[in-house]
């Protein structure tokens, strides 16, 4: 659906409209006393599919929604080649740190991953990091690793797992360029 500019302002009035009428669903609640003639399993029910609306409302929110819109509240300002040379220095370092805990982290047990993967995607999502960037950080690391595993004496070849790593971090980025940019209506 498209709106023209004049009715974007209507958004956040239905919004709220939408928002009040769900706020109003409540379980059934006895007046004057009579708490002896509401039947429990009927309140019990109440609740449950009173539950279940707002899940589905969430999901569904979720699924239709997801990230639209971020894509467009991105700041151009703070995108990678819009930085200074020493902003972008210290970016890209503050990348390459965040990529190297993930490196680190990957195939621990520690759940935390996940968190990390996230916010380096967030992080090159908002400043338009090119995906070429990204592959080079992680060649970069995989080149510093490999330089510390043969002073070890130890063979590099573990290096080729964390080919998976760089799949699962492009996977998150290219979902979250993939549910921002809102889909072109059909006709």
């Amino acid at each position: 659906m498209q709106l023209s500019i004049a009715r974007t302002l209507e958004i956040g009035a239905g919004i709220d409209r939408a928002i009040a009428q769900f706020l109003k669903l409540s379980t059934p609640v006895a007046v004057n006393n009579q708490s002896a003639s509401v039947d429990p399993t009927a309140q019990l029910t109440a609740k449950s599919l009173l539950s279940r609306q707002q899940r589905r409302l969430a999901e569904k929110l979720k699924e239709r929604l997801g990230y639209l819109g971020v894509y467009y509240q991105r700041n151009p300002q703070i995108f990678l080649r819009n930085l200074s040379d020493s902003d972008k220095q210290k970016f890209l370092e503050q990348l390459k740190s965040t990529y190297r805990n993930i490196i680190l982290n990957y195939f621990a047990e520690d759940t935390a991953v996940n968190n990390q993967i996230d916010e380096f995607v967030n992080l090159a999502f908002f400043a338009d990091v090119p995906v070429t960037q990204v592959v080079e950080i992680h060649m970069e690391l995989m080149d510093e690793f490999a330089k510390q595993l043969k002073l070890e004496g130890r063979s590099e070849e573990i290096l080729l797992d964390y080919r998976l790593t760089l799949i699962d971090a492009i996977a998150h980025l290219c979902e979250m360029y993939r549910r921002s940019i809102p889909k072109e209506p059909i006709r």
